[in-house]
């Protein structure tokens, strides 16, 4: 499976960043500003666009890419 970078808009980059860093839902929120609703939309979000199955899947697709 490739992993586009493009595909992913700013904020997402960014909260794909905090989960590199094994950050916990709840600190990625803290430092994103993000409430936890706002937060599982973009995950969603990404998870759509890297074909990911579910979060394990994300995380592990994001921590094998270099950024």
């Amino acid at each position: 499976m490739e992993f586009k970078h493009e595909e992913l808009i700013e904020r997402e980059i960014e909260i794909a960043s905090y989960l590199k860093l094994n950050f916990s839902l709840n600190h990625v929120a803290e430092r994103t500003g993000l409430s936890k609703k706002m937060l599982m939309a973009h995950l969603r979000n990404m998870m759509k666009k890297l074909r990911a199955a579910d979060m394990d899947e994300l995380k592990k697709l994001i921590k094998e890419k270099e950024w």
